[in-house]
This record gives C-alpha cells, structure tokens and sequence, in this order.
C-alpha cells in the first residue's frame, strides 16, 4: 500500500500525459488523475480487485529471501563500524586528542549507519527493485500500462530485457541518501533513548507493578527482563519513528525511481533525473503531500520491523557475550 500511494501520481501523470494527444484527436478532454484513495478505501479495492495473495503480499517471496542475507550484512556493517568507531585513531579524534574520549551518539551514529547501509544496500537494493515492482504491478495492470500480472520470474526475466542488468542496482546511490540517514538519525536517537534514565525508569516502574511470579527473586529477574525487553522496543520504536518522519521525502523518489518502469517514472518527473530536480517537480506538482505521501504506511511498516529486529539482535548479542 506505501509503494502504491507512493507512485500513484506518477502512473497517473505519465497515462494522462500518453492519453491526451489521442483524446484531444477525437475531442475529448483527456481524463484527470483519480483522487487519491484514503487508507481503508485503498484495502477495500485492493481486496476486492486482487485478493488477499495478490492484493497485500506480492513480492513476498523476494522479500523473504533478501531478509537474512540482507541483516546480515547490514549488522556486519554496524559492528564494522562500532569497531572502527572504539578505535584509538578515531577515539583521539572525537576526544580531544585524548583517546578513549568517548565522543557523542550523533558520531558514532553517523559512523555505523553509513557503514551499515553501504554493506546492507548492495543486497537490498534489487531485492526492493524486484519487491515493489511486484507490488506496484497491479496499478499499471488498472491504468492500462502493463496487459496483466506477472510472476516473480517473468518480472525479472522482462526487466533484464527491457531494462538491462543495471536495473537490479537502480537507485542503489539515492538508497544510500536515503538509508544512510536513516540509520544516523536511527542509531542515534536509539543510543540516545536508552541512555535516558526518567524513561528507563518509567519503564521499570511499569514493568513492576506487572509482574505476576511469586518469590523475590522470580519476581526481580522477571521484572528486570520485561524491563529490559519494553525499553529496547520502545526506544526502538520511537527512534525509527522520529527516523521516517525525516527522510521520508527521499524515499518517495527513491521508490518512483525504482518501482515503475524507466519510461514511466521518466515521464512522471518531466525527464527529470537529478535527485534535488525530482523533489522540485514533485514540490510543484503535489506540494507537501507529495512529498510525504505514504507516511503513515511506512511509519507501520517500519516501526515493527524495527523493533523486532533490534530487540532480537540485542537480546542475541547479550546472550552470546555472556
């Protein structure tokens, strides 16, 4: 539904703009793009049109084996840079010349989040390409732009033969604008969150009076792990939030760029390519929704996946050094 919300404009725009030289040859107007569809009236069509399958997991498939190849190296590359970051080299740098100076979230957070997303992107990237081609399909297949659904495996087949080989790395710079960000303001705000003792402490206090085990000492461990548990997710939570909301217009580019066919989403943005000429048609042409469109979605995508994923690697991480 986020990638969907996020090109629909552009479909629109490239159907209106190929259909008005044919309908003005006949004397008609050519047809406006469709009002955007709120949230639930976007679940009710798409269940009605596609079906659960097709209708909210195509893609899935792609999506299910990029996922652990794909944290795997993108947790690679924050402990890359967690190490590179305790060096003595950088430690002098942050520190005033004196190592060990221990420097600030926003540093560190800056250090691992490009790391991370310069390993992770190299398998994320034609793994979203793939994804959301797939889920965007069924729009082309509405405005007359593609004659029916395709499979995984056509999907490919047909980008490498229209698109080229390069199509699978399509976007791979601006995901890196976009994710490398992220993962700053992420790692940061995250490191940050956790450091905060009012709310560890609100956290704890919560986590207390919930607890139901019987003995002293039950009670203590069980209390200190739902503790535990409820401040990383809620840290993580918050931080991916906070995340989202700042870089969300790239990520509208960077799924026109990748979700739609070359001719299509050159159309949408006027022939225009350049990262800052995109966002100032989309500015132009859709204003501040435009640019955030999808928001919520991603927000509800993100933010799960996020605190699964972090609660996970935390907890692992814990159990392995212990």
């Amino acid at each position: 539904l986020k990638s969907r919300s996020q090109v629909r404009h552009s479909i629109a725009s490239s159907s209106s703009g190929s259909t008005s030289a044919t309908a003005g040859s006949h004397g008609k107007a050519p047809r406006a793009p469709p009002s955007a569809p709120t949230f639930f009236s976007g679940v009710v069509a798409t269940w009605k049109r596609h079906g659960l399958y097709r209708g909210f997991f195509p893609g899935v498939q792609v999506a299910l084996l990029g996922t652990i190849p794909g944290s795997a190296t993108y947790f690679f590359g924050y402990e890359l840079g967690k190490s590179i970051y305790g060096s003595d080299a950088v430690q002098r740098l942050v520190g005033g010349g004196h190592s060990g100076g221990g420097g600030s979230a926003w540093a560190k957070g800056a250090l691992c989040g490009v790391t991370a997303q310069l390993a992770a992107n190299l398998v994320f990237t034609p793994v979203d390409i793939i994804k959301e081609r797939m889920q965007v399909q069924s729009s082309l297949v509405a405005s007359g732009r593609q004659p029916r659904l395709l499979t995984v495996r056509e999907m490919v087949r047909q980008m490498a033969a229209r698109e080229g080989a390069g199509v699978f790395m399509r976007g791979y710079w601006k995901g890196n604008m976009l994710w490398m960000p992220w993962s700053t303001i992420y790692i940061a705000t995250y490191e940050s969150l956790k450091e905060a003792r009012p709310l560890e402490s609100a956290i704890a206090l919560f986590a207390s009076g919930s607890s139901t085990t019987t003995t002293t000492k039950e009670r203590s461990d069980s209390t200190a792990a739902r503790s535990d548990s409820l401040h990383l997710a809620l840290c993580a939570a918050m931080a991916s939030a906070f995340a989202s909301l700042c870089t969300h217009p790239i990520d509208v580019l960077k799924t026109r760029i990748q979700a739609l066919p070359l001719h299509i989403w050159q159309e949408g943005s006027g022939g225009r390519t350049s990262t800052l000429r995109m966002m100032q048609r989309v500015w132009a042409k859709e204003g501040l929704a435009g640019l955030f469109a999808g928001l919520p979605l991603r927000i509800l995508q993100l933010s799960p996946d996020t605190v699964m994923t972090w609660v996970i690697y935390e907890s692992l991480q814990r159990h392995f050094n212990t």
